[in-house]
């Protein structure tokens, strides 16, 4: 038998350094970059959901059920977050995750409350809210992703809730888990339409002393006050009348009030208050420049022109210095009675 042929050198080197070569194709293809929707962190957004869910929760329910709750709302909103993140098919933005993950956390938490009244064992729990969770995130990521309108999706998303509830309890009767007595029950449990109820006889005991114009005031101030630290919010709130504050209260705590007033409703009403607030007692110079600036941007120069004819040359240049670019330097209270009489030679 002849011998057989020395593998080459060259040959001996190329098996390694096809497996340099798949090995680096493998790291490459591993180290993909996770996909990301921008501005929306799931983590972040699940444990600030969980966190409102903490403050409605019902306060007749046992220390170990509202740890159910907030943990359940914490666990699927996240799962939820996460999910609409790696999902390539819908592309959503930022607010679209948002409102669905939402949608998530709401029903969670209002079936999860009428599991727990409803007298069904913690182990039966989340299996109940697993199949509610899916039912939501998939009719809410459809509509969302085609852009029906946010009434239509509410009614539908809750429509669909209702059934599938009360289809999980009628399962957990099926297989003898429960008894007809306690399904009943359950099934007659309603958080959202107690929640809701609740929120309305408060809204109308509050409001008997208020108009409409200033609880629809007060809901936009709480829009910016709810964004301020704990404790400066307290010393706002506690400036104003007991009725007010209970209202502005009422507001501060509100769930997604952001979503519940028009914003343009809601500009109108902070432009409303910025008119009546009266001159901070310290007067600075470049807040009297910058008022002096809006005067005269929104004023024909002729018209400024005349209204200062005849006034004194250092007030003249003053008022004129938006055009020339040059500070002119008056007291700041000076300039502040310059700034209104302006407003009102010009009105």
């Amino acid at each position: 038998m002849p011998p057989q042929p020395k593998p080459q050198p060259q040959q001996q080197a190329q098996k390694p350094q096809n497996q340099a070569q798949a090995q680096a194709q493998a790291q490459a293809g591993a180290q993909k970059p996770a996909r990301v929707i921008e501005g929306f962190d799931p983590r972040a957004f699940a444990k600030n959901l969980a966190m409102e869910a903490s403050q409605v929760i019902p306060p007749e329910l046992s220390d170990g059920d509202k740890k159910f709750v907030i943990d359940i709302v914490h666990k699927f909103c996240l799962l939820c977050g996460d999910a609409l993140v790696k999902d390539e098919k819908y592309n959503l933005t930022a607010p679209q995750a948002s409102i669905i993950t939402q949608f998530i956390g709401e029903w969670t938490f209002h079936k999860s409350i009428d599991l727990i009244k409803g007298g069904i064992a913690p182990e039966l729990r989340e299996g109940v809210l697993q199949k509610v969770a899916f039912t939501v995130f998939e009719i809410a990521k459809q509509a969302i992703s085609k852009n029906l309108p946010q009434e239509q999706v509410i009614s539908v998303i809750e429509i669909q809730v209702k059934n599938c509830f009360k289809q999980a309890i009628e399962d957990l009767k099926a297989k003898g888990r429960i008894d007809e007595n306690l399904a009943n029950n359950t099934m007659s449990q309603s958080n959202i339409d107690a929640m809701s109820k609740a929120q309305f006889e408060q809204e109308q005991a509050l409001g008997d002393d208020l108009s409409d114009a200033k609880i629809l005031k007060l809901a936009s101030l709480a829009l910016l006050i709810k964004k301020l630290p704990q404790e400066k919010a307290k010393n706002i709130v506690a400036k104003f009348n007991q009725s007010e504050a209970q209202v502005l209260l009422q507001y501060i705590k509100m769930p997604n009030l952001e979503q519940k007033i028009d914003k343009g409703i809601t500009i109108k009403c902070l432009e409303e208050i910025k008119e009546v607030l009266p001159e901070p007692k310290n007067i600075s110079m470049d807040r009297i420049y910058a008022k002096l600036y809006k005067i005269v941007k929104s004023t024909d120069k002729e018209k400024i022109i005349n209204a200062i004819d005849n006034e004194r040359p250092l007030i003249r240049e003053f008022v004129m210095a938006p055009y020339t670019k040059e500070e002119v330097k008056v007291p700041a209270r000076v300039g502040n009675v310059i700034c209104k009489y302006l407003e009102e030679k010009l009105s």
